[in-house]
Order: structure tokens, then sequence, then C-alpha cells
């Protein structure tokens, strides 16, 4: 099934190559960068811990998990319209009932510009309207997604906390926001977002998780800062693909990519 909320960097378009890198077997699938966890949608393990450092997403999946029906009752309160929008976005979270604060970050999040999040300095959503939205997810989705994630444990958390925990026969797949030097940081993932200055503690930490025997999978662009941290004995593939964060299809680029586990990957792309 397809992931329900739309997220900047998502990797859906890749599932058929990630799912080259996914183990026939898994104890626990972990995703700590999870955003609109696409991976885990289309492979829905038995068990998996999905984490984000955005506590409103992960928020919003655990009541989705919970109370599917409730949250709807609320959605369906909402007009599909700019004036509706900004109402919504001007609601403050912490003053709402959980079904009613999960709603407006469903809404928002699917009638929002390119699937954005973006917070001002008082920590309010400010992503303006888009065009392209599709339809509002009716009561049966919701009910669909909630019983895909009952085997799930959530954790608004720093992706070094939460996947520390994982053992050998578990599988973790990181996304992590790509930052390079010089990169203006737009916010499209929210505050405390990961930057290029993590990348040697992320790295450390695979290299343990390596030794003791958990298989991951790590998405990242392809740049020295990255590659020069990798072990000798994983496998890095390299992929054209197209960004989809800027406002206009012209400014929208084909960019490299990296693939990188500690896997043995038989089939590389060419």
């Amino acid at each position: 099934m397809g992931p329900i909320f739309r997220w900047a960097g998502s990797k859906r378009k890749l599932i058929p190559v990630l799912n080259r890198y996914v183990p026939e077997k898994i104890n626990t699938y972990y995703e700590p960068f999870c955003g609109s966890a696409c991976l885990y949608f289309d492979l829905i393990p038995e068990k998996a811990v999905l984490s984000d450092m955005n506590s409103e997403l992960i928020f919003a999946y655990q009541q989705i998990q919970s109370q599917p029906a409730k949250v709807y009752e609320w959605l369906e309160t909402f007009e599909v319209c700019e004036e509706e929008y900004l109402k919504v976005r001007g609601l403050v979270p912490d003053d709402l009932s959980d079904s009613h604060r999960a709603a407006r970050f469903l809404y928002l999040n699917k009638l929002c510009f390119n699937g954005v999040y973006r917070t001002n300095k008082r920590g309010l959503f400010n992503v303006p309207m888009g065009t392209k939205t599709g339809t509002m997810h009716t009561l049966h989705q919701l009910l669909d997604y909630s019983k895909a994630l009952q085997g799930v444990d959530f954790f608004a958390s720093d992706y070094h906390a939460v996947i520390s925990r994982a053992v050998a026969g578990d599988f973790v797949y990181l996304d992590p926001p790509y930052s390079k030097p010089g990169n203006r940081d737009r916010g499209e993932y929210g505050p405390n977002s990961f930057h290029f200055s993590d990348i040697e503690k992320m790295m450390e930490l695979l290299a343990d998780l390596d030794a003791r025997g958990v298989l991951f999978a790590l998405s990242y662009c392809d740049c020295e800062e990255i590659r020069k941290f990798c072990l000798p004995s994983w496998n890095i593939e390299v992929l054209d693909v197209r960004r989809h964060v800027a406002g206009f299809n012209a400014h929208r680029k084909t960019v490299k990519e990296v693939l990188i586990t500690n896997q043995e990957i038989l089939f590389m792309a060419a």
C-alpha cells in the first residue's frame, strides 16, 4: 500500500530498488527517519520501529494507529479550500484533542505545498496551500492504515537512541535529510533535522551495527563526506534520482544518490 503522508525527499519511486536491500527474513524493521515511511508501507513487516524527531508526525501516526475513526470524524469537518486551510493551519496543536490534532496534521500534510513540513520561529506550521494535492483520505483508508500499523512501536526521538537497540536479525533503513557543507537549510524537514555535521556520528553507529550483525541500508546524496566513512566491506550503489522539492518542474534536477549497505547485493544498477 502507499504511504499515508506526503513528505519531502520521499523514496516512493525507488521502492523497486530499495526492495533489493531488504533481507528475506527480518525480526524487527527499523526506520529512524520515517517521514512518509514508504518502504515500511510497501513491506508491512510483522514488527517494526518507526521514529522521527518530528513529534507532530509521530503523534499523527499514533492516533491513526489507535483511533482512526475519531481522526476521520474531525477530518471530514474540514473543507478543502484555501480559507479553511489557513484557518486549520492557525490552530495551535496543544489546544486540540488528540484526534483533532492528528486530523489537523493529516489535512495540512495532504494540502500543503509539496508535502513540505516547515515551522516559523514560534514552532507554528507555515507552509502555504499547494495546488496538486489529490483527494482527502476516506474512513476506509484510515482503517486500513490503522490495521497496517498495528505491529509498530513509534518514537519521537533521535535516530541514534532508537536504532542503538537493534540486534542481529533486525534490519535498519535510514533515509536522513540530505545535507552538505554550503547547502542552505530551507526547513523542509522541520526543526533539529539531520545536518552534515552528524554524518560521522551516524556512520560510526552503522559500523557498530555491522559489528553486531545488524543489517542496514542507507540512502544519501553522493558526496565525499559520506563515502570517506564507509567500511571497505560495504557495498555502494549510485543512482540518478530526480529531486522533487523545487517549486517548478523546470527547476527539479537529477542528482546522484548512493545506497550503502553491509549486505551483498547481487544485482546492482548499471
